[in-house]
């Protein structure tokens, strides 16, 4: 729709003012060092330009900035061609020339000087220019410059502050930079590139400061893609989603010179927003537009298969996910983060195809091996749905790995015992018991007097009775102490471990018709009993005792 409009404006013969506003643009993305989307706005606007020489001169200082001599030379050349007034590209020339080596590049400055006599801002395209040779070489006449455009003007210009404090910046000197781009933003608090770049290094340091020059430059230059697009980003740096994405938004509907992975961001800002709807319309549209080659359509298809997964609606989730994992047509062709592999298993384990699944969150555990959190919760996911062999593949993960917790190794030990418990078979029951034990002794030996691992440990050595051989015995027994060793203040709260530890042993032991230990055990079971149980227990005492 933005396009058939576009064209419709040409035809109906739009007025220069849009345009005007569009090539600008382009100079303003140029001035802040956005130099790939100066370059494309200006290609969009190159033909409503009025200064043909002015557009020569910017592409080939976008050139010269990325180091394309040749090319910057050439747009140089053109610009003279199209206007020989024009000092500018005369100053282009000659610093070309100057980068090269070539001090022949001075006689051009001073032949662009005699074209506008004592213009302050043409001295500051120089000292830029010198700078870009040499800066220790021609520091001398760097200062000249600055200070002939500061004595040709009554209180010194914009653009001989934001020059300075450039050349800080290059040097690294942020504090000395953000002086600078203060007083230029002082000098004129309506300049986009003062602001812009003011708002840029404070944010550093007072980002509230930074959002609010931001805020008003707006309302002076309300139709300035740059200052819409840096609003909106520092908005997005500071997670303030919500209103980022609602200025992203402005800033798409309003203005042709935004760019493919401006949309990208509106998308996401959208999805952070809890806005699924809107992220996914966004994310369709821009897929609709571009192609599987461009940069933004993994992205496009991303925020649509995160939103639908939001929706609930896995299906749809799930083939999204399918077109844009097919994009990785080789192991280092596209990098997909990790959350884009959960979020995808997911889709598809919800869309009723697990295997397909287990391969994409097996991807997602390789993709970031220090975090075993997803195998963790796999594992217990697949154990509470009784799907024991993916709980315990998952579990291998963990345990295989150098990040293992005893807690890892107890819950190993858990999901082989409930496995078993599965079974009719009794040789399997027996095996999956045998690999439970394993795990649960790993885990004390980490931690040897775990009164949790201990008790794990009791119950699984419990199921492997088929009588009262006292498997668990020494586990009870050495759970026991466990928590006598206890400060006394803390000991009641494992009053009822403390009875089940006790309630086993004596019960092993009057199975073996020891009397004496059985009656101790029940003794020390009474004392931790409540009333009921301590009036039984009392009574069996008695009569063990007779």
């Amino acid at each position: 729709m933005k396009m058939k409009f576009f064209f419709a404006s040409l035809l109906l013969g739009a007025s220069v003012s849009v345009f005007a506003q569009g090539f600008k643009d382009g100079i303003d993305f140029y001035s802040i060092g956005d130099y790939e989307n100066a370059r494309t706005i200006l290609d969009r606007n190159i033909n409503s330009a009025a200064n043909k020489a002015e557009a020569f001169y910017y592409y080939g200082m976008i050139d010269f900035k990325e180091g394309r001599l040749d090319a910057a030379k050439a747009n140089f050349d053109k610009g003279v061609a199209a206007d020989a007034a024009n000092p500018y590209n005369l100053v282009g020339q000659g610093a070309v020339l100057l980068k090269q080596g070539n001090k022949a590049g001075e006689d051009l400055f001073k032949a662009a000087r005699k074209l506008v006599k004592k213009d302050a801002k043409l001295e500051v395209a120089i000292a830029e220019a010198y700078f870009a040779a040499d800066p220790t070489a021609y520091d001398k006449k760097i200062e000249k410059c600055i200070a002939d455009a500061r004595k040709w003007t009554k209180d010194g210009i914009v653009e001989t502050y934001i020059c300075e404090g450039d050349m800080s910046m290059a040097r690294n000197e942020v504090g000395n930079a953000m002086g600078k781009y203060e007083m230029a933003f002082t000098k004129d608090e309506t300049n986009i590139e003062a602001t812009v770049k003011y708002a840029d290094t404070y944010f550093q340091v007072n980002k509230q400061l930074a959002l609010q020059k931001l805020h008003e430059i707006i309302a002076a230059h309300p139709n300035s893609a740059l200052v819409q697009r840096q609003l909106a980003e520092k908005l997005y740096e500071n997670g303030d989603f919500a209103e980022a994405a609602e200025r992203y938004g402005n800033y798409v509907k309003s203005t042709n010179n935004h760019f493919d992975k401006d949309e990208a961001r509106f998308a996401q800002l959208l999805y952070f927003a809890d806005k699924f709807d809107e992220c996914y319309n966004v994310a369709s549209a821009l897929k609709a537009k571009i192609t599987p080659a461009s940069n933004y359509y993994v992205p496009a298809c991303r925020m649509m298969m995160y939103s639908l997964e939001n929706k609930g609606q896995w299906a749809e989730a799930a083939a999204i996910g399918k077109e844009m994992f097919a994009q990785k047509k080789g192991a280092n062709d596209i990098n997909f983060n990790f959350k884009d592999l959960v979020m995808y298993a997911k889709a598809l384990e919800e869309a009723k195809m697990p295997e397909e699944a287990m391969k994409y969150y097996d991807e997602a555990i390789q993709s970031n091996p220090d975090n075993l959190d997803l195998a963790r919760n796999l594992s217990a996911q697949a154990a509470k749905a009784k799907v024991f062999d993916k709980a315990i593949y998952y579990g291998k993960k963990v345990i295989d790995s150098d990040k293992c917790t005893a807690n890892d190794f107890a819950t190993m030990a858990n999901t082989y015992k409930d496995k078993a418990a599965s079974h009719e078979d009794a040789a399997a029951k027996a095996a999956d018991l045998a690999e439970a034990v394993k795990y649960i002794n790993k885990a004390l030996e980490m931690k040897p007097n775990d009164i949790v691992l201990l008790y794990y440990k009791s119950g699984i050595l419990m199921a492997t009775e088929e009588k009262n051989n006292g498997a668990a015995l020494e586990t009870m027994q050495a759970m026991a102490k466990a928590i006598k060793a206890l400060p006394a203040d803390q000991q009641p709260a494992y009053n009822g471990t403390l009875g089940y530890a006790y309630q086993y042993i004596g019960f092993y032991y009057n199975g073996i018709k020891n009397k004496e230990k059985a009656v101790e055990a029940f003794k020390a079971w009474s004392e931790v009993a409540d009333a009921a149980t301590k009036e039984k227990l009392l009574n069996v005492i008695a009569t063990l005792e007779k």
